[in-house]
């Protein structure tokens, strides 16, 4: 189990390991140096020279007040020996109180960034054992272009397979805000038109959505912009109606050249993760 908390200042990293000294904190020191990103350097200088960060990522553990290991750059099997080897025994079960000295991790963002508005990809809160899509090709499925839960920048391609209906089902370790997605199609005629999103439902058929309405359905987008399909752009969703999402279910009713199949190049989710536990890393542990 972990917690994701997302921190503004070096005054809420403190108050945190002060409140949470029994726990594992481990603070990810990364950003995307793009040019609004210089309004984070501050923050960053502050904390980096406090903990001696010269390259990033680096991810620094906490634990009581004192730093108990530093794993420098996107080293996944480093930072999980180091977690495993200072996080607190496992839980027999989940009751009461068990996720009290769970690991948290500490995502920094700019205090110049308003919460509300801050915006990353999601992708890595997939959970990719139930990742599936109805009516999808055998040759060309859905785990080509998210099983493994980055942005798909390669030729592969979801494509349907009796007609041109999809039904992705997308679940989540932990609950999420969304407040955007991104669908890529490279060519134009095989894009999606008109889509439903549906959050939430551990079974959805087709029979579930072809003639389903709002507010049974989070949202129906009638006509997507060829455009925004072909540019990658972010599709703005009804933000109160996506502020605490298990699972997002996207049902492609139609395309845009009214081809027989529908080709999705690439899917991105954008949002905050909501602070709770991981429940994937539950069932592992529990496992």
């Amino acid at each position: 189990m972990t917690l994701v908390r997302i921190m503004y200042s070096a005054s809420d990293v403190e108050t945190l390991l002060t409140n949470k000294s029994s726990s594992l904190v481990i603070i990810d020191f990364s950003a995307e140096w793009c040019g609004p990103s210089r309004n984070i350097t501050p923050f960053f200088g502050q904390l980096s020279q406090q903990y001696n960060v010269e390259a990033m990522p680096t991810f620094v553990l906490i634990k009581n007040h004192i730093v108990v290991a530093t794993v420098v750059g996107a080293n996944r099997e480093a930072l999980l020996a180091a977690i495993q080897s200072h996080a607190p025994p496992a839980p027999p079960a989940c009751n009461e109180g068990s996720a009290k000295d769970v690991p948290i991790l500490v995502k920094l963002m700019s205090p110049f960034t308003n919460p509300s508005i801050v915006k990353v990809s999601l992708l890595e809160y997939l959970d990719s054992t139930q990742l599936n899509c109805l009516n999808e090709s055998d040759t060309h499925n859905i785990k080509g272009i998210l099983g493994n839960k980055i942005l798909n920048t390669g030729n592969s391609y979801l494509e349907s397979d009796s007609d041109e209906q999809l039904l992705l089902n997308l679940h989540f370790n932990q609950a999420i805000r969304i407040r955007s997605i991104v669908i890529h199609t490279a060519d134009a005629s095989y894009a999606p038109k008109a889509i439903k999103l549906a959050i939430n439902r551990p079974a959805l058929g087709f029979e579930d959505v072809e003639s389903a309405t709002e507010p049974e359905m989070a949202q129906i987008i009638e006509a997507l912009s060829p455009d925004d399909i072909a540019n990658s752009r972010r599709i703005s969703l009804k933000y109160v109606r996506f502020k605490s999402v298990r699972s997002l279910h996207i049902f492609v009713a139609s395309n845009q050249g009214d081809e027989e199949e529908t080709r999705i190049n690439a899917v991105d989710i954008y949002g905050q993760p909501v602070e709770t536990t991981n429940m994937a890393h539950f069932r592992a542990t529990e496992e």
